[in-house]
C-alpha cells in the first residue's frame, strides 16, 4: 500500500495532504488517489476528498493526457458536488465525442450543465442516455427491439423489428424506448430466434437469469407481461414460457416464485436472513440496500414482519457518509416508524448541520420517511441558525410540511423565518410559498388577506417556477376568488392589460385558466360604455424594432449566409462523402450537420427580417420611454446613486454597454413609464429608482 494510502487508512489527514502535495509535483498514480477518495469517504471526509480532488485538478489541464482523462471519468462515478470536477468532465466529453451529435443534449438531460448539479447521479443518468448510440439495441412498447442506424442532434432513424428505418425525433425516442445490450435476449429473439428458443429449451435456468439481467420495468422482479417483449414470434406462447419460468425458479439459486412475479434473490434462505444478508453487503450502496430491504418485504403482503426490527442495531455496523440512506434503512426496518425499537438508532444518523441534512433527504426515497427526518432535525438538538438555514433550502412540498411542523412546534422561529422570507421578494418562490402558507394556515381570518397581498401574487408569480405558479393559481381561483375579482374590478385596465400580457406568456397560467379570470374582467371593461378604448403604443404591435444600420448588417449577413456560407458547407458535404463509405463517416455527418445549422440560422433571420423596422422617429417623444430613448435612474431616497440605460430594439442591444434589448425584462418594465416615475427594476426588488431624465438617442433620429 502507498503513502498516501497508509495515511488515509491511518486517519493521519495533515500527513497525507503533504503528501498529495508532492505526489502532485511528480508522477501521479490516479488509481492510488481514486482509492484515497474511497477511504475519506468511507470515514466520512468528503470534504477532504473533494478538497484533494480540486487540487488535482487546478494543477492539470483538461485533455493533458489520457489518463487524466480516465482519472477524472472515475472521479465522477464517486462524487457528488464539485464544481471543477463537473466543469472538467464536460470538457472531456466534449473531446471523447466531438462528432456525436446529441452529446449536449444528453449533457443538459442528465444535468451536468447545471451548476451545483450532483455529478454523481448526473453522471449515471448520462451513462444510461449514451447507451442511445448508433448501431445500439433498444426497445419500443408498440414497436418491439430495434436497432439505430441513424443518429443527429435531434432525430433518430431505427430499424425496428415492427417499423422499419423509422424515424423519430430524439426525445420521443428518450422518452418511449429502453436501450439494450447488444447480446441482450431481446436482441437475440429478434436477429437469432433459432439460438434463443435452444437456449429456452435447453438450458432455462440459464435463461432465467439472463432474463433477469435484462431492463424490466421492476429490476430484480420479472412479470409475465415483461416477457411479450422477448416471445411475441417465439414457438412459445408467453403463457407457456411463464410456467415453464415460474417452475425453474423453485430450482434455480437466487430466484424466488412470489406467485405474480419471480424475485431475484442472493440465496433462497428464510426473510430474517435474506433482509440480514441485504444489510451486511460489504460492496453495496445502502441506497441499494433501502431498494432491496423494500423489494423484500414487498413479498409480506401487508403484514409487517416484526422480527425485523432486530435488524436495526445491524445498520449500525454500516461504515458510509450515506447517512440519509441509513436514516431511511432503519425507518423501514422500525415498520416507518411505528415501533420504538429503533427510535434512539435514528438520531445517530440525523445531521446536525444544514447542508449534510440537506444532502441526506436528497438520499432519502421515501417522501414519508423525508417527512419524519424532517420533524426530528427541527425538534431535536440542531441548532438554532442551522434550522434557519435548512428552512430556506428545501423544495416547497418539504417545505410546506416543515412550516406546517414549526407552527405547533416552534411558531417563534416560523415566524422569523416568515418574515425574512417575506422581505426578499426577489427570491420569488420562497416569497410566494410563504404567502400562501399564511393564505391557507387554518387561523387565518378571511379580512386579514385583501388587495396588497393579491397584487403581490399577481405581481410576482410569472417570475416563478411552474410548480409554484400552478400551487398559487390554485389558491387565487378556489379559495380566494372572491378576493381575486374584487382585486381585478379595482385597478384601472392598463395595469389588467399588463397582467393578461405577463400571463399570456405562462403555459401555467393559461391552463390553469388565471388568464381566463383577468380577460374576463377586460371583456366588462370593454362592454361598458364608461370605458373608452386605449389606443396601441408602436412597441405593442407584431413588428420589431431597431436601427436603420442595425436591420442593414442583419441583412447583409443573411446574404453571406446564403451566397458564401452555406454554399461552402454544401461543397464541404461533397468532399466528405468522396471518402467513402457513409455510415462510417464521421467527417461527412458533421459536414451534414453545420449545413443543417446554417440554414436553420437562415430561415430565422429572415423570418424576422419580414417583421422588423425602423424605429418611428415621429412616435418616440423625450416624455414616454419607448425603444430609441436614454434613461438616467436615480436611486431614491436622497443616494447619489446615478445610471444610465439606453432601451433599445433587439439588434442593437449590448447589455456591456448599458443598451437594453426593449423585449427583455429590464425594458419591459420601463417602457411607458414617464418623467419623474419610481421604478423597481427586475432581480434588484430592494431598491427604488426616479426616472431622472429621458434623451432621444441619435440612431432613432434616422
Amino acid at each position: 500500500m502507498s503513502k498516501i494510502l497508509d495515511a488515509a487508512s491511518a486517519g493521519d489527514y495533515d500527513t497525507l495532504t503533504g503528501l498529495w502535495l508532492e505526489t502532485l509535483d511528480g508522477d501521479i498514480s490516479y488509481d492510488e488517489m481514486i482509492g484515497v477518495f474511497s477511504v475519506l469517504q468511507g470515514k466520512g471526509k468528503d470534504d477532504l476528498a473533494t478538497e484533494l480532488l480540486e487540487l488535482i485538478i487546478t494543477e492539470k489541464e483538461t485533455g493533458e493526457e489520457d489518463a487524466f482523462s480516465d482519472f477524472l471519468l472515475k472521479a465522477a462515478a464517486i462524487f457528488r458536488n464539485s464544481e471543477p470536477l463537473r466543469k472538467s468532465l464536460i470538457e472531456v466529453l466534449r473531446d471523447d465525442n466531438l462528432m456525436f451529435q446529441p452529446l449536449e443534449q444528453f449533457l443538459e438531460l442528465s444535468g451536468l450543465k447545471k451548476e451545483n448539479a450532483d455529478v454523481r447521479s448526473s453522471w449515471r443518468v448520462f451513462n444510461s442516455l449514451m447507451k442511445y448510440n448508433k448501431d445500439g439495441y433498444l426497445y419500443h412498447n408498440t414497436f418491439g427491439v430495434g436497432q439505430i442506424t441513424r443518429m443527429t442532434r435531434t432525430h433518430a432513424t431505427i430499424d425496428f423489428q415492427k417499423a422499419p428505418n423509422h424515424d423519430m425525433k430524439l426525445n420521443v425516442v428518450l422518452e418511449s424506448t429502453r436501450p439494450l445490450a447488444s447480446n441482450s435476449l431481446a436482441v437475440l429473439s429478434w436477429r437469432n430466434l433459432e439460438e434463443f428458443s435452444r437456449l429456452f429449451r435447453e438450458s432455462p435456468s440459464e435463461f432465467l437469469e439472463k432474463l433477469a439481467e435484462e431492463p424490466l420495468e421492476t429490476p430484480g422482479e420479472i412479470y409475465i407481461q415483461d416477457l411479450t417483449a422477448f416471445f411475441s414470434d417465439s414457438e412459445f406462447t408467453v403463457g407457456e414460457a411463464w410456467k415453464i419460468l415460474r417452475k425453474t425458479s423453485a430450482s434455480t439459486e437466487g430466484f424466488v416464485d412470489l406467485g405474480d412475479r419471480i424475485v431475484l434473490m442472493d440465496e433462497n434462505v428464510e426473510l430474517l436472513e435474506r433482509a440480514k444478508k441485504i444489510i451486511s453487503k460489504k460492496k453495496e450502496s445502502t441506497r441499494e440496500k433501502v431498494k432491496q430491504v423494500k423489494a423484500l418485504l414487498k413479498s409480506c403482503g401487508s403484514v409487517f414482519p416484526e422480527t425485523l426490527t432486530g435488524l436495526v442495531k445491524e445498520v449500525r455496523t454500516i461504515s458510509t457518509p450515506e447517512t440519509g440512506s441509513l436514516f431511511e434503512l432503519c425507518w423501514i426496518l422500525d415498520d416507518k416508524g411505528k415501533a420504538d425499537a429503533s427510535s434512539e438508532i435514528k438520531y445517530d444518523f440525523l445531521e446536525t448541520t444544514a447542508p449534510k441534512a440537506e444532502r441526506a433527504l436528497g438520499e432519502i426515497q421515501s417522501s414519508a420517511c423525508r417527512k419524519n427526518y424532517l420533524e426530528l432535525f427541527f425538534s431535536g438538538v440542531t441548532q438554532r441558525e442551522e434550522q434557519i438555514s435548512l428552512l430556506s433550502q428545501l423544495r416547497r412540498t418539504l417545505w410546506e410540511h416543515a412550516a406546517a411542523f414549526l407552527e405547533k412546534f416552534d411558531p417563534e422561529l416560523l415566524s422569523e423565518c416568515i418574515g425574512d422570507y417575506l422581505s426578499k421578494p426577489s427570491e420569488t418562490d420562497r416569497f410566494l410559498w410563504t404567502l400562501t402558507f399564511l393564505a391557507t394556515r387554518e387561523d387565518k381570518q378571511d379580512d386579514s388577506f385583501g388587495d396588497d397581498q393579491i397584487a403581490l401574487f399577481l405581481d410576482n408569480l410569472i417570475f416563478s417556477c411552474a410548480d409554484t405558479q400552478k400551487k398559487v393559481i390554485h389558491l387565487l381561483t378556489g379559495p380566494l376568488k372572491s378576493k381575486l375579482n374584487s382585486y381585478l374590478s379595482s385597478i384601472d385596465k392598463r395595469k389588467l392589460g399588463n397582467y393578461l400580457d405577463s400571463f399570456s406568456t405562462s403555459a401555467t397560467a393559461q391552463n390553469e385558466g388565471l388568464c381566463l379570470f383577468v380577460g374576463r374582467e377586460i371583456s366588462l371593461r370593454k362592454s361598458s360604455s364608461i370605458t373608452k378604448s386605449v389606443k396601441k403604443r408602436f412597441w405593442e404591435s407584431n413588428a420589431l424594432f431597431s436601427s436603420l444600420q442595425a436591420i442593414e448588417q442583419r441583412e447583409a449577413d443573411s446574404l453571406k449566409l446564403k451566397q458564401t456560407e452555406i454554399p461552402a458547407a454544401a461543397e464541404a458535404i461533397g468532399v466528405a462523402a468522396s471518402h467513402g463509405d457513409l455510415s462510417e463517416n464521421a467527417e461527412y455527418h458533421a459536414a451534414i450537420e453545420k449545413r443543417d445549422l446554417l440554414l436553420d440560422k437562415l430561415n430565422r433571420w429572415m423570418k424576422e427580417l419580414q417583421r422588423y423596422r425602423v424605429y418611428p422617429s415621429e412616435e418616440i417623444t423625450s416624455g414616454t420611454v419607448s425603444p430609441g430613448i436614454r434613461i438616467q435612474l436615480q436611486e431614491s431616497g436622497g443616494a447619489e446613486k446615478v445610471q444610465t440605460i439606453d432601451v433599445v430594439g433587439p439588434l442593437d442591444a449590448d447589455p456591456a454597454k448599458g443598451r437594453i434589448n426593449y423585449m427583455a425584462p429590464l425594458g419591459k418594465a420601463l417602457l411607458g413609464k414617464s418623467l419623474g416615475d419610481m421604478v423597481v427594476l427586475p432581480g434588484d426588488d430592494s431598491r427604488e429608482w426616479r426616472i431622472a431624465s429621458l434623451e432621444i438617442l441619435s440612431l432613432a433620429r434616422q
